[in-house]
Order: C-alpha cells, then structure tokens, then sequence
C-alpha cells in the first residue's frame, strides 16, 4: 500500500516539477504594431508617428536591433518602414498565421524539449513570433535573458511551429547547463578549450531528436516531403561528415589554423542548412540513445566531452553487432580535451 501511495505522489509530483523548470512568454507585440499598420494602409488611413513608435518600441523590436548590432549589421528604423510598406498584399496571411501561431501549445513544445534535458536544465525564454526582413529563426542572449526569435512564416504550419519552437527551447534548457560546463573546461590550454567549446555545437543535432521525441520519429517529420527527402539524402553521407569535424577538431588541437578566430570561422560553416553539426550530431545522439538508452543520452548533456566519449563507446558496440560500420573520433581528441578514451582506461 506504502509503495502505491509514494507512486501516486511521483505521478502528481512530475507535472509540478516540470512546470518549476518552464517560464515562458509569448510576445507578439512587434508583429500585431505591424499588422495594426497594414491594416490602416488597408483602409485608406494615414499612418503617422505614433503608429511606427508604437511599433519601434516593442520589446521584440528593440531586442531584433540590438542583436543585429551585435552581429555589425544595418538595421534602421527607416529601412524597417519600407519594409513594411512592401507588405501590403501578405497582411492577411500575415494575420492568418499569426493568429494560429498564437494557439500552438508552446508549453507541450517545452516539455518534449525538456525530455532530452538533464534535471538540472531550466527552459526560461521569450518567444517572439515576428514580422521582419530576414526570413530566419533563432535564439540571442541565451545566458542572460534568453529569446526565441521566429519569422512569421505563412508556409509553416503549427506542427511545424511547435517543432522549430521546441529545437530552440532546447538549445535554451542546454544553455542554462553552459557556466557549469565553461567552468570543468576553463583550465584547458587555448586550443583544447576551443575543441571542448564547439563539441557544444552537437547539441543542433540533438535538438532535432529532442523536437522529434523519439528516435522512432522522422526528424523532419512536421516538414514539407522536400525537407525529409533532403535529409536523408544528406545523411547517406554521415561518414564522410563525420570524418570532416574530426579532421576539423584534431586541426586545433595541432594549431593548424593561423589563430582561433579562423578555426571559429570553419566552424561555422558546419551549420550551413541542417549542416554536419545537427546530421552528425542526430545521428551521435540516436546512436548513444539505441545502445545505451535514454538516461544514458541525457546524462551526457551535462558535458559536451561525455557525449563524444559515449557516441563512441555506442558506434563501437554498433559495429561489433554487425550493423552499419559507424566511424569513431580520435582518441586524441579526447586526450587533449581531457577526457580518456575506453581503451586507453582498459590499457593502464
């Protein structure tokens, strides 16, 4: 009886505690100071000054500039006002997708997310579903006041929403693990530093499993049929991708590169569209979660470096059972990051 009532109490006790890891807000306040605008112009209505300040001093707007900024590109006020003057005939699917926007159930999206999150990871972020020139998503400040940046896209369905939603929160709840991480590695020399920072990048492929919630389902699978054919004819090519970021990472650790900066500059070219950092990065986590399970994938999170350890430790036990030959990363990779390899253990 003792054993059923602390079993009901885990089954009240789980909801709460993922409600405990999850602060979200949804803030569509740049996108309706747009529509609101296309809608006057609709009407015949002059658009004046306090219609564009309403919209300029947007939160969502206001982060949207400071990103840019910080990335060195233009971005005034003025060029927004003739961007918005070339949307006269989208305002009506502009408003259509906005509004089924706002039903998605972000919270559902959150916890499929938090699945693939250790205990510790905290999903906390304002998502901003907005009108905007550059037809991209992501996420900005993620260690400090994390948001979600989302194109309104009529040609994505909600599915799809929840989907590219639940990717970026889990870059968010991995994100809330990274002053843990930056401190195990700070006392690493320059080079095997910058190796152990961009083994984080394999947590794009992971979020492409954590947004699917299962290695049973499709990654793609809330996309258009070109997407799904696209990937899977990109990872036919897994090997030789995955042998491209070992060559990649065991280029700085030999300081092949004239400074980090131009290491920093190769790395990212992985990410390209869906690129090696979420293809390899998919295919390490589905292959970690097959052997080994669930707990097994997840408890790697929490280091960048163990889920290299363990990609390999599954490949191999893979490759004995006579599948798909996996390739494996360097143990000198895992050498100078400051993680042994399982045979290197087994040899002392």
């Amino acid at each position: 009886m003792r054993r059923i009532a602390v079993f009901l109490l885990l089954l009240v006790a789980l909801p709460a505690l993922a409600q405990e890891r999850i602060d979200l807000k949804l803030d569509v306040s740049e996108a309706e100071a747009v529509l609101a605008i296309l809608g006057k112009r609709a009407a015949g209505q002059s658009v004046g000054e306090a219609d564009w300040q309403a919209l300029f001093n947007t939160l969502p707007y206001q982060r949207l500039k400071k990103r840019e900024a910080s990335l060195h590109r233009d971005f005034t006020d003025q060029d927004f006002q003739q961007f918005v003057a070339t949307l006269d005939r989208r305002r009506a699917e502009l408003r259509q997708t906005l509004d089924a926007w706002k039903k998605a159930d972000l919270r559902a999206a959150a916890e499929r997310a938090l699945r693939y999150l250790p205990g510790e990871a905290r999903i906390r972020a304002s998502v901003y579903p907005m009108i905007k020139p550059k037809p991209n998503s992501f996420v900005f400040e993620t260690s400090t006041d994390p948001a979600i940046f989302l194109y309104l896209d009529p040609a994505v369905p909600g599915p799809q929403f929840e989907n590219t939603v639940a990717h970026e929160l889990h870059h968010v709840g991995l994100a809330s693990l990274s002053a843990a991480y930056d401190k195990r590695i700070q006392a690493l020399p320059p080079n095997p530093r910058k190796v152990a920072e961009w083994l984080g990048a394999f947590g794009e492929g992971v979020a492409m499993l954590a947004a699917a919630g299962s290695p049973d389902v499709h990654p793609v699978a809330d996309f258009p049929p070109s997407d799904r054919q696209r990937w899977d004819e990109d990872m036919k090519y897994f090997s030789n991708q995955q042998q491209e970021l070992d060559q990649f990472f065991l280029d700085i650790v030999h300081d092949f590169y004239n400074n980090l900066d131009a290491a920093d500059h190769e790395a990212f070219t992985f990410f390209g569209y869906r690129g090696p950092w979420y293809l390899v990065g998919y295919r390490m986590a589905v292959t970690i979660e097959t052997q080994f399970g669930h707990a097994a994938l997840v408890e790697t999170l929490k280091d960048p470096r163990q889920f290299l350890t363990k990609y390999n430790q599954a490949a191999a036990a893979s490759n004995a059972q006579g599948g798909e030959r996996l390739p494996l990363f360097s143990d000198e990779i895992l050498k100078a990051v400051g993680i042994e390899s399982p045979a290197a253990k087994a040899e002392k």
